[in-house]
């Protein structure tokens, strides 16, 4: 089935229309003033307000942590070692045993897809470690809000 003209020039300008649409809402949520401050809320605006390592030089920022996360090494096992810092492109890392700059890892965060990641440098079991894709920043304004609030037990 061939489109006519018509119909796809009508077609187009619905298509124009929604992208309009959308551009104007995100452009009026981002004025959006949240009306109920939830934990996790409260969490993400201590986590912001966490002290930042050092002179920042990064294009992202890093918040210092006291919290685990799994690490595999590729064709190893898991193991939940001490995360130390975290930024959208990488984290701090106490690992169990040392590895070598370049290794691939697969970085797993509770309740998140695992992130596909490589070893950037080391000092002894202390590791950085730099992700493959960048962690969205809602994702992970919601990740340091799970990992700074203390689960109910």
């Amino acid at each position: 089935m061939r489109m006519t003209d018509q119909l796809a020039r009508r077609r187009r300008l619905r298509i124009a229309g929604r992208a309009r649409a959308i551009n104007a809402a995100r452009a009026s949520a981002t004025q959006r003033v949240p009306l109920v401050r939830s934990a996790a809320a409260e969490a993400v605006e201590q986590a912001n307000s966490a002290p930042v390592i050092g002179e920042e030089r990064r294009c992202c920022r890093r918040v210092a942590l006291n919290s685990e996360v799994v690490v595999r090494r590729i064709g190893g096992f898991n193991f939940q070692v001490a995360l130390r810092e975290v930024s959208r492109r990488g984290c701090r890392v106490e690992l169990i045993e040392p590895c070598e700059v370049g290794d691939s890892v697969i970085t797993r965060f509770p309740q998140l897809e695992p992130l596909g990641s490589r070893v950037c440098w080391t000092q002894g079991t202390t590791t950085g470690i730099e992700f493959t894709t960048n962690i969205h920043p809602a994702v992970f304004d919601h990740l340091l809000a799970r990992l700074t609030v203390p689960s109910a037990r």
